[in-house]
């Protein structure tokens, strides 16, 4: 991931809405959907999370100054937890169909990359 790239939300709210459309007609009861909304949800702090991790360890290689680096670690470790435990429920609720929530899961993380802003050129500074 590019240390500079930004995340546009139009674009990532477009394809997560798309994403939880296509997969309401998977769904057999509002008790499956409710979890697949809550996988969504846990993804999408997930990815916050990355970001926040990632242009934090980007900002202390650039300037060279050490920060604290528990927060760091935090963010990791409950980057880890958040989706585990949204999936562990998931499976207590849903059984063998918690597929459907883990594709949408791996799907959020495609769309993670679509929503990221490409430098152009000259907001690189190499024209």
């Amino acid at each position: 991931m590019l240390t500079s790239a930004k995340i546009n939300l139009k674009k990532y709210a477009f394809f997560s809405g798309l994403l939880l459309l296509m997969s309401y007609p998977l769904v057999r009861s509002t008790k499956e959907y409710l979890i697949i909304l809550l996988v969504f949800l846990a993804s999408c702090a997930n990815h916050w999370m990355l970001i926040a991790v990632v242009r934090r360890q980007s900002e202390i290689a650039a300037n060279h100054v050490q920060k604290n680096k528990q927060l760091t670690s935090l963010l990791v470790i409950g980057k880890l937890v958040l989706v585990a435990s949204a999936l562990s429920f998931g499976v207590q609720i849903m059984g063998k169909r918690i597929l459907i929530p883990l594709l949408i899961y791996v799907l959020q993380i495609v769309v993670l990359y679509l929503s990221f802003e490409k430098q152009t050129e000259v907001e690189k500074g190499t024209l």
